[in-house]
């Protein structure tokens, strides 16, 4: 058989093509390492940059005067179509609540691909996590970089080179600038439209993509399921404790709020309240 015979086979072959789509704070970046190191061999890859791999992500408050930055939703979706007229294939997170105004789009355009869904069952961990780093950009007046004697460190951090020194001018900053540690409302519905949106619609209108939860995966089990060998990976913060950051008063309104919506809602989609 030709070569070109051989490529066109391959090209045909979606499923060799892994796509993820996650809420924000799912652990995505961790798994997207090992899913970009496939994609070096079989397809392309952006810079390991969430200003790329968040492909769908037109609220970047950082790199405003970036060319890529300034591309709409329909210029982002009319290159990969372009791409695909040569074969090849893009990788990137497909993130919550991105790709919901592309959704028939997105999912018409990826349904032979090898799709996975990832979620953390420990949903409340989830839900502090993002608004942890929410009321960050808020007391912030949305910095995106900090700059000190030390070095300097992203105000959310992609999780991409977290050395401790990283660690300590986050938890300089959040002191600096007086970070209020409280619940939103508005931050809030929008995690709930996220978690019926993933479960509701996405799952279900998906043909069978694979779910993964973040807790029963490990680093040996990922080089596996995308056949690579990674050697130095992200890693989370080892020593910031989200919730000791919020006020026993303004932590026993979010555990309020949040366990209506649990007893109600979350644990039905499989989540566990921790």
């Amino acid at each position: 058989m030709c070569g070109i015979c051989i490529f066109m086979l391959l090209d045909n072959n979606k499923q060799r093509y892994p796509i993820l789509i996650s809420l924000h704070k799912s652990g995505s970046t961790w798994v997207n390492s090992f899913i970009h190191k496939r994609y070096r061999r079989i397809g392309l890859t952006t810079p390991p940059s969430n200003l790329y791999t968040e492909f769908f992500c037109l609220n970047q408050s950082d790199n405003r005067d970036h060319k890529f930055v300034q591309r709409t939703d329909e210029e982002r979706i009319a290159l990969l179509e372009h791409l695909r007229t040569f074969g090849l294939e893009i990788n990137q997170k497909a993130h919550l609540p991105e790709i919901v105004p592309v959704w028939p789009w997105f999912k018409e355009f990826y349904k032979d691909h090898d799709i996975l869904v990832l979620k953390r069952r420990n949903i409340f961990s989830h839900w502090i996590s993002q608004l942890f780093f929410y009321c960050i950009r808020q007391g912030t007046n949305d910095v995106t970089e900090i700059v000190s004697e030390e070095g300097s460190t992203n105000i959310i951090p992609s999780l991409k080179d977290m050395d401790m020194k990283k660690e300590d001018i986050l938890k300089s900053t959040i002191q600096q600038y007086n970070v209020q540690f409280k619940f939103n409302e508005k931050r809030f519905r929008q995690f709930v439209l996220d978690i019926r949106f993933l479960n509701d619609v996405v799952i279900k209108e998906l043909d069978k993509p694979h779910v993964i939860w973040l807790e029963d995966i490990d680093h040996a089990w990922l080089e596996k399921r995308f056949g690579v060998t990674v050697k130095n990976t992200v890693s989370p913060f080892k020593t910031l404790d989200y919730k000791v950051y919020f006020k026993p008063e303004d932590m026993a309104i979010i555990k309020e709020k949040f366990k209506e919506r649990f007893d109600n809602e979350f644990q039905f989609f499989g989540y566990e309240y921790k």
